[in-house]
């Protein structure tokens, strides 16, 4: 179904009705949009800053936990969005049977929802850094929201082509949140590339959610405040993932009521 001029005037809709569904206690709700991360941040700043004893690159004068938190919350995004993405269609399988509308804002609706909750606990989370007295380098906000902007593309592209394919493989959705997790580890945000060895640092390279990781870091931490080539190269990659997943997405849809 093509998305015309009125289709998309529902997006705000949908991702209202999607924030409301996981804030359905306002308080508690939006408490616990911080609070959690806060808790899953304290485990690994505990397991892998005391007990691993793991450091921060050379040349950053912060705690160990600080610099976790500035790349743990894009990822927390990235990924609670690609999850939440690509179970839209099932999870929306009576609206898809009784509703004309186009499946494709269910995903993005869903994604869209993460992204804003999560970026709201993030500039929570970079305030009170600042507060404690950890140098955030204000001025690479907004490349850092830009950055920030082009790893929800990618990860909508994956949310988009997922979600078509979990509709006839549904032991996809037992498999994904593994290998999700599987992804976290093999991203440099536990720890700094510079302390891998080179063969290691190399295969690194290969990982796209390194690409975006590094970059929020090198403008929150590093005062990286003018877009360059790595950029047009985020937004490149953002943009294939996104024509991919729709032309899976466009080509698996049609089929989606015989499997739901």
């Amino acid at each position: 179904m093509r998305l015309n001029k009125h289709w998309w005037s529902l997006l705000p809709d949908l991702v209202r009705r999607e924030i409301r569904s996981r804030l359905v206690n306002a308080t508690s709700g939006w408490l616990w949009l911080v609070v959690t991360p806060l808790l899953l941040l304290a485990v690994y700043g505990f397991v892998f800053g005391v007990i691993f004893q793991a450091r921060v690159p050379e040349g950053l004068e912060m705690p160990f936990v600080a610099w976790l938190a500035v790349a743990l919350w894009p990822w927390l995004a990235f990924s609670e969005g690609v999850l939440r993405g690509s179970q839209a269609i099932l999870q929306h399988a009576s609206l898809i049977s009784k509703v004309a509308i186009p499946r494709q804002l269910l995903v993005v609706s869903a994604q869209s929802a993460v992204f804003l909750l999560h970026l709201i606990g993030y500039m929570v989370v970079l305030v009170a850094l600042q507060l404690l007295g950890i140098d955030i380098s204000w001025q690479g906000l907004p490349l850092a929201l830009l950055v920030l902007a082009t790893f929800y593309g990618f990860g909508l592209g994956l949310g988009l082509g997922l979600a078509a394919l979990q509709v006839y493989l549904r032991d996809l959705e037992q498999i994904l949140p593994t290998f999700m997790m599987f992804w976290f580890f093999m991203t440099p945000i536990l720890y700094a590339p510079e302390l891998l060895t080179d063969t290691l640092a190399a295969v690194l390279v290969f990982n796209p959610a390194t690409w975006w990781i590094e970059e929020v870091r090198a403008t929150l931490l590093h005062g990286k405040w003018l877009p360059d080539g790595m950029l047009l190269v985020l937004a490149l990659a953002a943009a294939a993932s996104v024509w991919l997943g729709s032309l899976l997405f466009a080509r698996l849809s049609p089929c989606f009521e015989d499997f739901l």
